[in-house]
């Protein structure tokens, strides 16, 4: 066999082995996608994506659409908007919307909703129809102590240039509450209000609650207000019923002092009752001591103090009861 031909074959072999090689590391699939799409995408630059690891696939329509859609983004875009952490078929298809919508929003916009976790095709949508969001009851106090009850409305679009860093509905919500509240307290008469509900409307505009937020406010529409409890009246009420209750508790008390009074004159009333009939007993026994020592007579002396005693009892029992009749 001659050199030539063994050089062939080395020649073809190294070919053959070239072609499985690369066949091999071409993702086939994407790269006669691409190419049958209009498209071209080189076979070294899918080989290079997906050496690196790269959804070859999703980058691939993305680039499709982004090429037909006429939107100028390059593979090297969506493959760094997929190595941020980037969803590029989401991205191209939300500026697709944007370009059909005619809502100015560029490439570097879209990648950052994305990435936040945002979909870009529904912030697309925020744009073009603003959104409405309905406040809480608010129940405040004017200053003729008459409460006002008032729902209100807000009606707010994207504001593209505080999207990504401003602050949220919920703090717009939360400072059109404020706004109405300190309108209301600052109001002299509750009837003015419920007669110009528009005066809610001003307060909330004057406050400027969207400030560094991510929406703008457009509208602010009072459903409803009317007038609820007159505080005054309330406070009023609720001072007699506590006056009641104190004065209710000042008799409670005297009632059980004098109680206590009574069962202390009571007790001592018995003590001294007790102390009579001891001093009673002790009678007889100096009776008897005395006639022991002569100093009474006889038993008639003794007689004599007792019928004097008796006498005093009688006397003190007919006054007594006198006292009681005139009583």
């Amino acid at each position: 066999m001659s050199a030539g031909v063994i050089a062939a074959i080395v020649i073809g072999g190294l070919l053959l082995l070239c072609i499985i090689v690369l066949l091999i590391l071409l993702p086939c699939k994407a790269y006669f996608t691409a190419l049958f799409s209009g498209c071209y995408i080189s076979g070294v630059k899918l080989i290079a994506m997906k050496m690196r690891k790269v959804d070859v696939m999703e980058i691939m329509h993305a680039y499709i659409l982004a090429k037909k859609a006429h939107l100028g983004l390059t593979v090297y875009d969506l493959e760094i908007a997929y190595s941020s952490g980037g969803h590029p078929l989401n991205i191209v298809e939300g500026l697709n919307a944007a370009k059909n919508s005619k809502v100015k929003i560029d490439f570097d916009f879209a990648k950052a909703v994305d990435i936040a976790g945002r979909d870009v095709i529904a912030v697309v949508r925020e744009c073009m129809s603003p959104k409405t969001i309905e406040l809480p009851l608010i129940t405040s106090v004017a200053q003729d102590n008459v409460e006002i009850n008032a729902k209100i409305s807000l009606t707010l679009k994207v504001n593209l240039s505080k999207f990504l860093t401003g602050a949220t509905e919920e703090t717009i919500a939360a400072r059109a509450v404020e706004a109405v509240v300190t309108k209301i307290a600052n109001t002299v008469t509750a009837k003015q209000l419920v007669s110009r509900p528009q005066l809610l409307d001003k307060a909330i505009f004057d406050a400027a609650i969207d400030e560094d937020c991510k929406y703008t406010l457009v509208s602010a529409d009072v459903i409803h207000i009317d007038l609820g409890n007159d505080r005054g009246i309330s406070i009023e009420r609720d001072q007699i019923e506590k006056n009641r209750l104190i004065t209710a508790n000042q008799m409670e008390h005297r009632r059980l002092m004098a109680i206590a009074v009574e069962q202390e004159m009571k007790a001592k009333a018995e003590e001294m009752r007790l102390k009579a009939i001891e001093a009673e007993a002790e009678i007889p026994k100096a009776i008897v001591k005395a006639i022991e020592e002569g100093k009474m007579k006889d038993v008639v002396d003794y007689f004599k103090i007792q019928n004097l005693q008796a006498d005093t009892e009688m006397r003190r029992n007919l006054f007594s009861k006198k006292n009681k009749r005139e009583n």
